[in-house]
């Protein structure tokens, strides 16, 4: 879908953000992915997710200090709900455990109300919460999503889990909006 040349050509432009006290890894600028990130809506999207999360993760597991401590964290997909064939964040947390020691959950953390935050404000997306539920035992967690614009979404996730008595490391996102 993508060819070495093509996808060597997309920069990586590693960049943090905080949310709630939690460091948000993110790996693309939106300007140079959100074309191919709109391909998730499609049966194709899979492949070009997956070589976008291949790239992103072999880069986090190779310039991650703590990469012994991986191990013990669990993934963690926002709303990880199968639609047009495949989950978008179950195609990034698999790129990620493959790459690292992690272990990733898949189904565990869905929302109540199926709500689209693309486009929308930030008003409307505080005013619209996706009612999200945290159905794992498992209390190490690295949330995952495929883009982070307000920090809505991760705000959201990291209460949830939480209230839950989960403790959630950091989080992971291919592209960052506000980069």
């Amino acid at each position: 879908m993508i060819c070495k040349i093509c996808l060597d050509s997309i920069p990586l432009r590693p960049s943090v953000r905080e949310v709630m006290g939690v460091r948000v890894y993110c790996f693309y600028g939106y300007d140079d992915v959100s074309f191919l990130l709109n391909s998730k809506y499609y049966t194709i999207g899979s492949r070009i997710l997956a070589r976008l999360s291949d790239k992103a993760a072999c880069y986090f597991a190779h310039n991650n200090s703590n990469s012994q401590a991986l191990h013990t964290l669990t993934l963690i997909g926002i709303d990880d709900f199968v639609r047009s064939y495949y989950s978008h964040t179950g195609v990034i947390m698999r790129a990620f455990a493959k790459h690292t020691a992690m272990k990733a959950l898949y189904g565990q953390l869905k929302a109540s109300k199926q709500v689209s935050y693309a486009g929308k404000p930030l008003s409307y997306r505080q005013a619209n919460k996706r009612a999200l539920s945290y159905t794992a035992k498992a209390k190490d967690l690295a949330i995952v999503d495929d883009i982070i614009t307000t920090g809505t979404s991760f705000s959201e996730a990291i209460e949830v889990c939480t209230q839950k008595g989960a403790k959630v490391h950091f989080a992971l996102t291919l592209c960052n909006a506000q980069e």
